[in-house]
């Protein structure tokens, strides 16, 4: 059962990802073709409609069905983790916070040339997360 939680999580966020993409007008999936007309079938008319005219009210809606199904119990030790410097609590699909990254050369590996690792934190807090040493820090924003 957590193993298939887990799965469905993952698998939410990834079509909140779509979604969020799609919003911005970078469809591929769900794309504004599918969304036309019936009149304009019925004459066929072959017409060009534009994102933003007939889908957008649609992903907004599957964009916040998504949130709730992820705001439930099961999905919070998936969705929460706590900040490495202020110690409370963050909600990764918020925009408030963002992955701290950290990459470092490979010398024994010749397939990898970097190893990375991130942690999750506050925009605020992103600057007080300490390096540590051989590391090298850049930020990253998921969402």
């Amino acid at each position: 059962m957590v193993q298939n939680a887990k799965e469905e999580y993952y698998f939410l966020t990834e079509k909140l990802e779509e979604i969020d993409w799609a919003l911005e007008g970078l469809c591929n999936d769900i794309d504004c073709d599918k969304y036309i007309y019936k009149d304009l079938l019925k004459k066929k008319y072959k017409s060009v409609i534009e994102h933003n005219f007939s889908c957008m009210a649609k992903l907004k809606s599957e964009k916040e069905a998504i949130l709730r199904i992820l705001s439930q119990r099961r999905y919070h030790k998936y969705r929460h983790e706590k900040c490495n410097v202020c110690k409370k609590e963050i909600d990764k699909l918020s925009p408030k916070n963002v992955i701290v990254s950290f990459t470092k050369p490979v010398k024994k590996d010749k397939l990898a040339s970097s190893q990375w690792k991130g942690v999750w934190a506050h925009k605020k807090c992103s600057s007080k997360v300490k390096i540590p040493k051989g590391w090298n820090k850049f930020f990253c924003r998921i969402f």
